[in-house]
């Protein structure tokens, strides 16, 4: 703005605004309902209520102890509560989930699961850390003391609860359980992460080998769906032809179906200097065989060409892939014989 109130600020200028000027907040309610208000707060805390007002009820609070059901050290702690509100279990306690593992007794372990790769000490510890960590076993191997690897923890763990259920009946025939009908595989695992590592080392250039054989991969695949329907077509469209009338003679045009195979066979023998203007019940008929004849060498010159041109890209592909890394970026030379 302008003028003699030009450089202060928007506070300072609705302090020294005109009383015509409009208001630059929001209006706020009269000091008569404030008053109101505040004589009617105090005649209802006094114990009367003056007539014609509606209050909201207070909210009584206190300070109020609980134990968490969670915990098994009887820890008591405050909270604020509502008062004249019962509260049977700490709210919270519900998402404390125990997992419940089949423990064995020193019968069964000597009965079942005694292995001479693993001690009674050894298991034992197993099972209280996967208890502790909840079947983390990233914790479980961080906290281990010994050379096992994950694969190995795991191994024991699932084949002792594996086995103990199998031995008490837990689970019966038909019932659908996962530790039963998926047991866990170690060496599966372990060739699974020496895959991934593997692929995650993977240097760029083979990462663009690796897509350029993808990507060739996807062409042949299109490639062979284009034939899939192009044979599909040819045996759509080839239908058979008419029988020629019994005796006499016929135009070969009037008996013979007209499919774009057939019309490029008759082609090829026209310039091949087979030529028939006019046929009979048997000529046709020998007609028709070379005919199909010559439209499946024509299929096979076709197959031969595509195949010459996959050989000619493979043979430019190895020659690339055999230069030095430096040279790889020039275009081959020649082909391979």
């Amino acid at each position: 703005p302008r003028g003699p109130l030009a450089g202060l600020t928007s506070h300072l200028r609705s302090m020294s605004m005109e009383a015509s000027a409009p208001p630059s907040l929001m209006p706020t309610a009269p000091p008569s309902l404030w008053r109101e208000k505040k004589k009617a707060a105090a005649q209802s805390a006094a114990g009367g209520q003056a007539p014609g007002t509606n209050l909201v009820p207070r909210s009584n609070w206190e300070w109020k102890a609980f134990t968490n059901a969670a915990r098994t050290d009887g820890l008591e702690l405050r909270h604020w509560q509502k008062k004249g509100v019962p509260v049977d279990e700490y709210a919270f306690a519900r998402f404390n989930k125990q997992l419940q593992l089949i423990k064995y007794t020193d019968e069964e372990y000597t009965k079942y699961l005694t292995c001479p790769e693993w001690t009674k000490q050894d298991t034992d510890q197993l099972m209280k850390l996967a208890s502790r960590f909840d079947l983390n076993f990233i914790l479980v191997h961080d906290r281990w003391v010994g050379e096992r690897t994950i694969e190995q923890l795991k191994d024991r763990f699932y084949l002792c609860q594996r086995k103990i259920a199998e031995a008490r009946g837990l689970v019966t025939d038909g019932e659908e359980c996962v530790l039963m009908q998926q047991p866990y595989n170690k060496d599966w695992e372990v060739q699974r992460k020496s895959h991934m590592e593997r692929l995650f080392s993977r240097s760029k250039v083979e990462e663009r080998q690796e897509q350029a054989v993808t990507e060739q991969a996807r062409k042949l695949e299109v490639m062979q769906r284009q034939r899939k329907q192009e044979s599909k077509k040819k045996r759509d469209g080839d239908d058979e032809p008419p029988a020629c009338p019994p005796g006499g003679v016929v135009l070969r045009s009037g008996i013979m179906a007209r499919s774009a195979e057939k019309l490029a066979a008759n082609k090829w023998l026209a310039q091949a200097g087979v030529t028939q203007q006019v046929s009979t019940q048997r000529t046709q008929a020998v007609f028709v065989a070379l005919s199909a004849d010559v439209i499946a060498l024509m299929d096979a010159h076709k197959r031969m060409s595509r195949k010459k041109k996959e050989r000619e890209h493979v043979s430019d592909r190895r020659q690339e892939l055999l230069r030095p890394l430096k040279k790889r970026k020039t275009a081959p030379s020649q082909r391979l014989q």
